[in-house]
Protein backbone atom coordinates (compact mmCIF):
# COMPACT_ATOMS: atom_id res chain seq x y z
CA UNK A 1 0.00 0.00 0.00
CA UNK A 2 1.40 3.45 -0.85
CA UNK A 3 2.42 5.73 1.98
CA UNK A 4 -0.09 8.39 3.01
CA UNK A 5 0.87 11.34 5.17
CA UNK A 6 -1.24 14.31 6.20
CA UNK A 7 0.63 17.01 8.05
CA UNK A 8 -0.76 20.34 9.18
CA UNK A 9 0.72 23.01 11.40
CA UNK A 10 -1.33 25.80 12.89
CA UNK A 11 -1.33 28.09 15.85
CA UNK A 12 -4.20 27.36 18.23
CA UNK A 13 -5.27 28.45 21.67
CA UNK A 14 -4.60 26.08 24.56
CA UNK A 15 -8.40 25.50 24.74
CA UNK A 16 -8.57 24.55 21.04
CA UNK A 17 -5.74 22.04 21.51
CA UNK A 18 -7.51 20.65 24.56
CA UNK A 19 -10.74 20.22 22.59
CA UNK A 20 -8.92 18.31 19.81
CA UNK A 21 -7.12 16.02 22.26
CA UNK A 22 -10.36 15.31 24.14
CA UNK A 23 -12.18 14.52 20.87
CA UNK A 24 -9.37 12.12 19.88
CA UNK A 25 -9.48 10.47 23.31
CA UNK A 26 -13.25 10.03 23.14
CA UNK A 27 -13.02 8.55 19.64
CA UNK A 28 -10.33 6.08 20.75
CA UNK A 29 -12.33 5.11 23.85
CA UNK A 30 -15.59 4.56 21.97
CA UNK A 31 -14.30 2.24 19.24
CA UNK A 32 -11.63 1.44 16.72
CA UNK A 33 -12.72 3.92 14.02
CA UNK A 34 -11.35 7.42 14.47
CA UNK A 35 -11.92 10.37 12.16
CA UNK A 36 -9.19 12.98 12.18
CA UNK A 37 -9.27 16.25 10.35
CA UNK A 38 -7.51 19.55 9.96
CA UNK A 39 -7.95 22.45 7.61
CA UNK A 40 -10.93 20.91 5.82
CA UNK A 41 -9.20 17.57 5.17
CA UNK A 42 -10.21 14.49 7.11
CA UNK A 43 -9.44 10.81 7.15
CA UNK A 44 -11.07 7.90 8.94
CA UNK A 45 -8.68 5.30 10.30
CA UNK A 46 -9.13 2.04 12.17
CA UNK A 47 -6.98 1.87 15.30
CA UNK A 48 -5.78 -1.51 16.58
CA UNK A 49 -6.72 -2.67 20.08
CA UNK A 50 -3.02 -2.53 21.12
CA UNK A 51 -0.86 0.44 20.11
CA UNK A 52 2.61 1.78 20.79
CA UNK A 53 2.61 5.09 22.69
CA UNK A 54 5.51 7.52 22.69
CA UNK A 55 5.65 10.76 24.63
CA UNK A 56 8.49 13.21 24.09
CA UNK A 57 8.92 16.48 25.96
CA UNK A 58 11.73 18.73 24.82
CA UNK A 59 12.78 22.04 26.35
CA UNK A 60 15.30 24.00 24.33
CA UNK A 61 15.93 27.53 25.53
CA UNK A 62 12.65 29.42 25.33
CA UNK A 63 10.83 26.76 23.29
CA UNK A 64 8.99 23.76 24.72
CA UNK A 65 7.72 20.94 22.53
CA UNK A 66 5.45 18.00 23.38
CA UNK A 67 5.13 15.19 20.87
CA UNK A 68 2.64 12.36 21.27
CA UNK A 69 2.97 9.48 18.85
CA UNK A 70 0.54 6.57 18.64
CA UNK A 71 1.42 3.80 16.18
CA UNK A 72 0.34 0.26 15.33
CA UNK A 73 0.36 -2.31 12.58
CA UNK A 74 -2.79 -3.25 10.70
CA UNK A 75 -1.87 -6.92 11.06
CA UNK A 76 -0.53 -7.55 14.58
CA UNK A 77 0.83 -10.95 13.49
CA UNK A 78 3.34 -9.13 11.23
CA UNK A 79 4.87 -7.44 14.28
CA UNK A 80 5.23 -10.76 16.12
CA UNK A 81 6.75 -12.42 13.09
CA UNK A 82 9.26 -9.59 12.69
CA UNK A 83 10.62 -10.26 16.18
CA UNK A 84 9.51 -6.94 17.63
CA UNK A 85 10.41 -6.27 21.22
CA UNK A 86 7.54 -6.89 23.64
CA UNK A 87 5.84 -3.87 25.16
CA UNK A 88 7.23 -3.07 28.57
CA UNK A 89 4.67 -2.39 31.23
CA UNK A 90 4.87 0.72 33.34
CA UNK A 91 6.80 0.14 36.54
CA UNK A 92 4.74 -0.07 39.72
CA UNK A 93 4.32 3.20 41.61
CA UNK A 94 7.14 4.07 43.98
CA UNK A 95 6.09 4.67 47.56
CA UNK A 96 7.57 7.65 49.34
CA UNK A 97 7.75 11.36 48.68
CA UNK A 98 6.57 12.55 45.28
CA UNK A 99 9.35 13.52 42.87
CA UNK A 100 9.91 17.21 42.33
CA UNK A 101 8.10 18.68 39.34
CA UNK A 102 10.01 20.40 36.61
CA UNK A 103 8.12 23.34 35.16
CA UNK A 104 9.20 24.72 31.81
CA UNK A 105 8.29 28.35 31.39
CA UNK A 106 9.08 30.74 28.64
CA UNK A 107 10.93 33.79 29.95
CA UNK A 108 9.92 36.17 27.17
CA UNK A 109 7.18 36.25 24.54
CA UNK A 110 7.96 34.65 21.21
CA UNK A 111 7.57 36.48 17.97
CA UNK A 112 5.11 35.05 15.47
CA UNK A 113 6.58 32.96 12.70
CA UNK A 114 5.34 32.76 9.14
CA UNK A 115 2.78 30.02 8.52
Amino acid sequence: MPKLEIKRKSELSRKEVSDRLIALGRALASGSEVELGSGGDSIEIVVADRVRWELEIEVDGDETEIEIEISWRDDPSEESAAGAEPESESPPPVKGPAPAKTTARRGRPRTATAK
